[in-house]
């Protein structure tokens, strides 16, 4: 879907052609693309440990809390601090999240605990480019005294430097692995 949409914007086709006029029109000029916004920024927070950044992109990631936030993409929209403009400028699917409502019913919060997780298997970087996995262990907890299922998920951090997103060190993507359920 990306790739449709970006070929779209400078209308262009897969072929490498340039994309036929449409009748009456002309063919859509690239430089109307309009880069993305730089990304918000952590006031008092210096962007210059890939491994820091993918931790505290995990932790705002993981914040959820219904007494303060409209709906799960709030904690999505803190993450985005930590995030590449590219990846801050995408609509989060956890605006979707399914358990929002029982945790809302119970008054709830997550509480989070984000812990580097070394890997010998892990990739080396670049000056531009990081690859960091925190463990992640995470359970809604109500003012009622419910507590839901604690989940044990790895996320690995793919990280860039520099570029229009600034000198320091951002998410640029990002997967979550699911470990165990309790």
């Amino acid at each position: 879907m990306a790739l449709t949409l970006t070929l779209a914007v400078t209308g262009c086709t897969a072929g490498g052609q340039p994309a036929p006029a449409k009748p009456g029109g002309t063919v859509p000029n690239s430089s109307a693309v309009v880069a993305p916004a730089p990304p918000p920024t952590q006031p008092g927070f210096a962007y210059t440990d890939p491994g820091e950044v993918c931790s505290r992109f995990t932790a705002a990631l993981y914040s959820g809390d219904t007494l303060r936030d409209v709906g799960p993409g709030d904690a999505y929209e803190r993450a985005v601090r930590f995030a590449s403009s590219t990846l801050a400028g995408q609509s989060p699917a956890a605006n979707q999240d399914g358990r929002w409502a029982t945790w809302a019913e119970h008054r709830a919060y997550v509480d989070a605990v984000v812990e580097p997780f070394v890997d010998a298997l892990q990739p080396a970087g670049t000056v531009i480019t990081a690859r960091r996995r925190v463990r992640v262990t995470s359970t809604p907890l109500g003012e009622d005294s419910w507590r839901g299922w604690t989940e044990h998920s790895l996320l690995d951090c793919m990280l860039r430097r520099g570029g229009s997103d600034g000198p320091g060190w951002r998410v640029a993507e990002y997967e979550i692995r699911q470990a165990a359920l309790r």
